[in-house]
């Protein structure tokens, strides 16, 4: 898996010479971002450091839409176990989005790869709706296909501030999920379903150059009653950096 993600992200900087030889079509992403914990939909799956990158390319396609894969990884800094050092996800996904005036859907595949950890992997397909207006709501659905065959819905909400300060940004989002009684039997220790868990979010964007963005961060997440009398952990802030840089 080390071998697959180091070539991956080898053959981004490739594309991005590709990319910007015809930059009304093609768009290359690249992040890097430094975490003191990993949250997955309220869940706490490392309480310690943890680097994690995304490299995504998409196309446009005009009428069709925007079409794109991409690849994003965890890799944990430290361990409680004293396992440092591994990859303990990697996520490969294909996605579709078109927007129609104010309305944006998307579709998309992902494959999550729990291999390096021996925790096998599963398979998840979802679909998205996006809103251009106040708080810019948005409501995805995801569906597991392989561990779970069950539903999880996430809505999250967000809104931009332009700062007096090196033309920077300031972001707020939250978001809330909900689990069917497979999502929540299996990943909330036997909770039925209902609302599950919660975040708020705010971040700065600090352009260093043209197509490059600085980004601390600050997450509040925390489990909802219905998934929170599981004696899972507690509400907690996660505190992280990103570096994106974008072709």
């Amino acid at each position: 898996m080390k071998k697959a993600i180091v070539l991956l992200f080898v053959c981004a900087f490739a594309l991005t010479s590709y990319a910007q030889e015809d930059e009304k079509a093609w768009s290359v992403s690249l992040d890097q971002s430094f975490s003191d914990k990993y949250i997955w939909r309220g869940i706490r799956l490392n309480e310690e450091g943890v680097n994690q990158g995304a490299l995504d390319v998409s196309y446009e396609a005009g009428d069709l839409g925007t079409v794109g894969v991409k690849v994003w990884y965890n890799f944990d800094l430290d361990s409680e176990n004293n396992e440092s050092g591994d990859f303990s996800e990697v996520d490969y996904t294909l996605y579709w989005e078109r927007t129609f005036d104010a309305l944006t859907l998307g579709a998309g595949f992902i494959y999550h790869d729990f291999s390096e950890v021996n925790m096998g992997s599963t398979q998840e397909i979802f679909i998205s709706a996006a809103v251009d207006m106040v708080l810019n709501p948005k409501l995805t659905v995801f569906y597991d296909l392989n561990e779970v065959d069950g539903f999880y819905i996430d809505l999250s909400i967000g809104h931009s501030i332009d700062l007096d300060v090196l033309d920077a940004t300031l972001d707020f989002g939250a978001s809330l999920g909900y689990a069917d009684d497979d999502q929540a039997s299996f990943y909330y220790a036997g909770a039925e379903s209902g609302f599950t868990n919660y975040s708020l979010s705010t971040a700065v964007n600090f352009p260093l150059l043209e197509n490059i963005t600085l980004t601390p961060s600050v997450v509040y997440y925390g489990l909802l009653e219905d998934a929170d009398n599981q004696n899972m952990a507690d509400d907690d802030f996660v505190f992280g950096v990103n570096l994106n840089l974008t072709f």
